[in-house]
């Protein structure tokens, strides 16, 4: 929720945790200068609230900063929720068990939490560094955290310290950025920390404020401000990315403009120093629409990945997460395109405080994921998913087509809305692609508090859940259409599609299974197995239906590969049941094809 964000905190404005305010329509305390929806005023005000005394929805809270981040966060509705008082009784009765899973990262208070592995600073490469919000009485302070160790343990190594988030004046929404080339003066591998500082200031002129470092976090010095507002309108949430032409570009929520709620904009820099071209990204044409949250990623292919938020006033899709792409980090395209909405094949989605990272191929290939996480799933009809505050959402298409799930490292569990749990929370994938280090903040009845784990990326890498007699539906991850016997064949021959869902006896398929993971497919309406024509050992064999024989060509190697998502290996030519070229079409065909990790090889096994 993005920093007017307008879902956390109604009557919060002081918990400063993160800039944002709740979802654009849940939640959130007016904002200074103008009446703002009661929708989301960004949790991020709410975490710069927590710096100083605040007035909020007529209460008075003189709290002292540590006594704000204490302070039980208001949910997004306004009524208490299990992060707010009810949750907070439940915990101190014992009546709720651990909250999120994982380590506690530092000793107290952390918001907003960052991190990046070093890969610019020669001798220190592989060091991960992190970054949480924390406070020192009505002192705004960003801990810097490192691990030697891939993620097992941190120490806190240094501390950003700036004047103008001191004495109760603010700090929310942090970010961390190692720079991958020289931008002026400025060496590859200098670390970069940005705050929205100055929401409680006096005069209320926010600023996006940048420090370095060039001792790998241990000592920070001011850069410069990226913007600062003429008026008492909000700046929120910093994030940086290095555009083609090499220079540094800073993105950001800004409610500075009259016609828009908030939008997203970019501005860059050559020096890292001097700022310039400021323009929009996203500024929706519905002048109430909230875009928040920005989180950008080069890709590979060069292209450019930004994922967001979107808060609009009430409905299913509120604070809802999307993304668009540049080609040169610097140009995104007509900004009242909202960009794209991300979803998996049966229709889930996140909603609020998402961020992105990209994995590597595990087997040192050239095809990666992207890795994306919100701080709530919702079901394809809006309801909130089983597994919410438990997903990662992983793509190998560059972004497009579906998303399949994954197992978050951090369990944060049934995170609500509001400022703290589940909420923007940062992936550091391994550099091998096999793992991902995950930072969640939860809130553990006094602070909100961040936890840290890491966890595979890889599934179970076996055919456990799958059962030996079961009758399932194949849905392939790329195109959300079901493995299909073609026209029903019942004709020993019979090609096999992919074709749109429709719950018939084509689509049905029953599992018998042959010791290590092996199981033989049968057609439920022709009785006929699913076998690579003529045992053929080469790429881009056709599969169809045949005599039931028990030859290897009809023999699959079920590997689990995320949360009821498999791949099926052909145990006669080692190779992967693909849907041919990557079809997303009704009838696309289905083939066999090298392993290559990609979603036309992924299944999602439905018990029917």
């Amino acid at each position: 929720m993005s920093a007017g964000r307008n879902d956390v905190l109604p009557f919060l404005s002081f918990l400063v945790p993160h800039r944002r305010r709740l979802p654009s329509t849940d939640h959130g305390a007016p904002r200074a200068g103008r009446p703002r929806p009661l929708a989301r005023l960004s949790q991020r005000t709410a975490l710069t609230a927590l710096l100083a005394p605040a007035v909020v929805l007529g209460l008075s809270f003189g709290q002292s900063a540590a006594a704000a981040a204490a302070a039980t966060p208001s949910p997004a509705t306004g009524a208490a929720t299990a992060a707010g008082p009810a949750r907070t009784a439940s915990v101190r009765a014992g009546n709720v068990s651990v909250l999120a899973t994982g380590t506690t990262l530092g000793t107290g208070t952390g918001l907003y939490p960052r991190a990046v592995r070093l890969a610019h600073n020669g001798a220190a490469n592989g060091r991960i560094i992190a970054g949480v919000v924390t406070f020192d009485g009505d002192n705004g302070i960003g801990a810097i955290h490192e691990s030697t160790d891939s993620g097992a343990t941190f120490t806190q190594v240094g501390k950003v310290a700036d004047p103008e988030s001191s004495g109760g004046r603010g700090l929310c929404c942090t970010t961390l950025f190692e720079l991958p080339r020289q931008v002026g003066n400025l060496p590859a591998g200098t670390l970069l920390w940005a705050s929205s500082a100055g929401q409680d200031a006096p005069n209320r002129r926010m600023s996006l404020r940048i420090w370095r470092s060039n001792d790998v976090g241990r000592t920070w010095s001011y850069l410069s401000a990226c913007a600062t507002a003429t008026g008492t309108a909000g700046l929120w949430e910093p994030e940086f990315s290095v555009a083609a032409d090499g220079a540094l570009v800073c993105h950001y929520s800004d409610e500075t403009d009259p016609a828009h709620s908030q939008k997203l904009v970019a501005v860059r820099s050559y020096d890292g120093v001097t700022w310039q071209g400021r323009h929009d990204t996203v500024a929706s044409g519905l002048s109430t629409d909230r875009p928040g949250m920005p989180v950008v990623r080069q890709l590979p292919n060069g292209t450019y990945f930004m994922s967001y938020e979107i808060c609009t006033p009430g409905g299913q899709y509120q604070c809802v997460v999307h993304y668009r792409t540049s080609a040169d980090g610097w140009n995104w395209g007509d900004p009242t395109y909202l960009g794209v909405r991300p979803q998996t094949a049966d229709g889930k989605y996140f909603r609020a405080a998402p961020t992105i990272a990209w994995a590597p191929a595990p087997d040192g290939g050239p095809n990666g994921r992207i890795l994306l996480v919100g701080q709530r799933l919702l079901n394809k009809d809006g309801t909130v998913a089983a597994d919410s505050g438990h997903t990662i959402l992983a793509n190998t298409e560059n972004g497009t087509g579906n998303w399949y799930e994954l197992d978050s490292p951090v369990n944060v569990p049934s995170p609500a809305v509001n400022y703290c749990p589940n909420y923007s929370s940062p992936l550091l994938p391994s550099a091998d692609g096999r793992q991902v280090l995950q930072i969640a903040t939860d809130w553990d009845g006094s602070v909100c508090r961040p936890y840290y784990a890491t966890g595979g990326l890889l599934g179970s890498a076996d055919a456990s859940g799958v059962a030996d007699g079961g009758t399932y539906r194949l849905v392939n991850a790329n195109s959300g259409h079901c493995l299909d016997v073609s026209a029903d064949s019942r004709a020993p021959g019979g090609n096999i599609q992919q074709w749109t869902c429709n719950g018939l006896g084509p689509q049905k398929w029953r599992f018998a299974a042959h010791g290590d993971g092996v199981f033989t497919l049968t057609g439920a309406n022709s009785g006929y197995c699913m076998d690579v024509e003529n045992g053929s050992a080469t790429p881009g064999a056709n599969v169809r239906q045949w005599y039931c024989n028990g030859a290897a060509a009809q023999d699959w190697r079920l590997s689990n590969v995320g949360r009821g998502y498999y791949r099926l290996v052909a145990r006669s030519s080692g190779q992967c049941l693909d849907v041919a070229g990557g079809s997303r079409d009704p009838g696309g065909n289905v083939q066999q094809y090298t392993c290559n990790g990609l979603e036309p090889q992924i299944w999602r096994l439905e018990r029917v």
